[in-house]
């Protein structure tokens, strides 16, 4: 089964192109600030030939917090998900959430205790595939390749307890790219740098 992540596309999301698979990732912050932009997004899904398509909001994604029953209405080209999980054409379990770790006034965003506490303690063990928009402590988690590393402690802890074998995410828009550890593979699949310019690729991977 060929995935197809990306993440962080800020209104650009006509202007990436997108391969072909069997499922596609989006992991948060498409800028939906209202129902137009759930609608915009919904058009240009409907033109992608994916057979399966996840979607989970970021931190930018101010509608999806405060208007949560319009998000299903208008992304009908998708499966929604908010703290929960889903099962892949393949058995694959996927958890996705749309949380970060608290960073000044930006939608679905907590403590890191709190996040262990209220979200993380509800990534089912046999998950296959956790998707976050944030990302886990020192992987693939700072905006500059000497920044300081702004991912969650508490959900490293948690991949590393459950041994989930994929972590997709987005938010650190800088730093993009795959990381191979022993037990699991971490994806951040941000398709814009942190000056939001395109330059970056959906990542694609075969399970």
């Amino acid at each position: 089964m060929r995935i197809v992540s990306l993440s962080d596309t800020h209104t650009q999301h006509r202007k990436v192109e997108v391969p072909e698979g069997d499922v596609l990732i989006f992991a948060g912050d498409g800028e939906f600030r209202s129902a137009l932009d759930l609608i915009d997004f919904n058009n240009w899904l409907a033109l992608l030939k994916h057979k399966t398509i996840i979607v989970i909001a970021g931190n930018h994604d101010f509608v999806c917090e405060r208007r949560p029953n319009d998000v299903r209405k208008y992304l009908t080209k998708a499966v929604y998900l908010k703290d929960e999980p889903y099962v892949l054409p393949n058995g694959m379990i996927l958890w996705g959430s749309p949380m970060t770790k608290t960073f000044l006034n930006w939608a679905f965003m907590e403590s890191d205790e709190d996040l262990d506490q209220y979200y993380w303690s509800k990534i089912p063990k046999d998950t296959d595939i956790l998707l976050t928009h944030g990302p886990a402590y020192k992987h693939l988690d700072t905006a500059a390749p000497v920044g300081e590393h702004l991912g969650s402690k508490t959900l490293a802890k948690k991949v590393k307890e459950l041994r989930i074998p994929y972590v997709i995410c987005g938010h650190i828009h800088g730093s993009y790219g795959i990381e191979k550890t022993e037990k699991t593979t971490y994806i951040n699949c941000s398709v814009l740098d942190e000056e939001y310019h395109l330059v970056n690729k959906p990542i694609v991977i075969d399970v």
